[in-house]
């Protein structure tokens, strides 16, 4: 793309002078990316407010208009299923800031994001879900921690399971002593 292009398509997407388009782009070797990065880094331009990014413009819904201008032709696509893949793109974000904590005794074990645990337990549920358990009877407990989702009635349930398996465990001790 010619420089004058480059200078022009930075104008528009950062609302800046042709002056300061120039030298920002001239520092960053011509380089659009880059020098959007560099305004947003330097506050000149707003950061977006999801951490999503796309590779295009526009997102595919199944009905693209040609438009054609000076002989360039631009694909425009209006998405019905943009909803979707951010819906699913923040359950994700969510559940990576949402971690089980593996400890006992006040000992972290292990914190892994509850993606993680998903994942592990929809491949491999057959090892987890006994593990847990075995863990339970080992005086390990489990906790879920996160920053903006309150996670109080959660780490009551699994308290109070770890009780009730520590109560059995009693029970059990107390059988085998007398017989």
């Amino acid at each position: 793309m010619d420089k004058l292009k480059l200078i022009d398509k930075l104008r528009e997407k950062a609302n800046i002078s042709y002056e300061e388009a120039k030298i920002v782009l001239e520092n960053n070797n011509w380089n659009i990316l880059d020098a959007l990065l560099y305004l947003e880094e330097s506050g000149k331009l707003e950061k977006p407010s999801v951490s999503i990014f796309y590779t295009n413009e526009s997102r595919y819904s199944g009905e693209i208009q040609i438009i054609k201008n000076n002989d360039e032709y631009k694909y425009k696509a209006q998405s019905g299923y943009q909803g979707i893949f951010e819906a699913i793109c923040k359950f994700i974000d969510t559940c990576n800031n949402i971690s089980l904590e593996i400890k006992k005794v006040e000992k972290v074990f292990l914190k892994i994001p509850l993606t993680v645990v998903a994942i592990l337990l929809f491949f491999m549920f057959w090892i987890i879900i006994p593990l847990i358990i075995v863990g339970l009877f080992f005086d390990i407990e489990f906790y879920v921690y996160a920053n903006s989702i309150n996670t109080n009635k959660v780490n009551k349930i699994l308290m109070e399971v770890s009780e009730h398996v520590k109560d059995i465990k009693e029970k059990f001790k107390k059988d085998v002593k007398n017989d």
